[in-house]
């Protein structure tokens, strides 16, 4: 495992003092034609970062309360209160350029539907990883939509602690699985495609008008999509080699850097 829970406890902490320092001076910085194009795609996301994960937090009590990990519950909290950020001033840059909050979506629904299903742990998180591996791509790419100084800074930001996330996630999958049989990780990883590919359909369709203005069309979306479902599920693997491992962190630094708007 690349750090303990407590050292994400500190991770969390630190980034909590320096993150969302967003140029909100700068005011409402969107074009009609640009907010008409990313209005529907900020709406979603912007709902879907707001959770109060309480359901998360109790499966991280139970987590603690068996494993013996006691900081782990003060992981989530903090990664809840990041999420919580994300959405804070996505709202934000909403209200100041004339974009309406919305109360409840489709998919929103059906994340949260899937979190609770099974009462678990494990599966609670790997429907929030799926969400956060896409996210991943969709911010630089809705970054690249508009020239608003302000989003772009929120995206950057965004993005980078979005990263954090999906490697907090993967190693603490990894943990819970520790000890299971070979073909019990099979029916895992099957049950995350099936999990994954449809949920990154329904993103791709109802965000596709947002993604072609940031230069990807709906295929490199998926494809895009696709090489970092690959990779990080890897990383949810209970056994990782250090090869595997130096490798992936590697592949992480790298994806730091906003991918360019003509790369295929």
């Amino acid at each position: 495992m690349n750090r303990s829970t407590q050292e994400w406890v500190d991770h969390f902490r630190w980034n909590g003092s320096v993150a969302m320092r967003v140029p909100w001076h700068i005011g409402r910085d969107l074009s009609d034609e640009e907010r008409a194009a990313i209005a529907h795609s900020i709406q979603m996301f912007q709902l879907g970062e707001n959770s109060e994960g309480r359901h998360l937090m109790r499966y991280a009590k139970e987590w603690a309360d068996r494993t013996g990990d006691a900081a782990y519950p003060e992981a989530i909290r903090m990664l809840i209160v990041e999420e919580q950020r994300h959405a804070g001033v996505l709202g934000r840059f909403m209200e100041i350029n004339g974009i309406a909050r919305i109360k409840r979506g489709c998919s929103d629904g059906i994340f949260w539907w899937a979190r609770n299903l099974f009462g678990s742990l494990e599966v609670s998180i790997s429907v929030l990883v799926t969400a956060e591996i896409i996210a991943k791509i969709y911010y630089p790419a809705l970054s690249e939509a508009t020239a608003s100084i302000v989003l772009r800074a929120i995206c950057e930001q965004i993005h980078r602690e979005e990263i954090a996330h999906v490697e907090f996630q993967t190693e603490q999958l990894a943990r819970i699985r520790v000890g299971r049989p070979a073909y019990g990780i099979r029916a895992t990883r099957l049950f995350h495609r099936l999990l994954f590919y449809p949920t990154l359909i329904i993103v791709g369709l109802s965000h596709r008008m947002a993604m072609r203005r940031g230069g990807l069309s709906l295929w490199q979306f998926f494809a895009r999509c696709h090489r970092e479902f690959l990779r990080d599920l890897a990383a949810m693997a209970p056994q990782r080699s250090s090869k595997v491992s130096k490798r992936t962190a590697s592949e992480t630094r790298a994806m730091r850097k906003f991918p360019s708007r003509h790369e295929a």
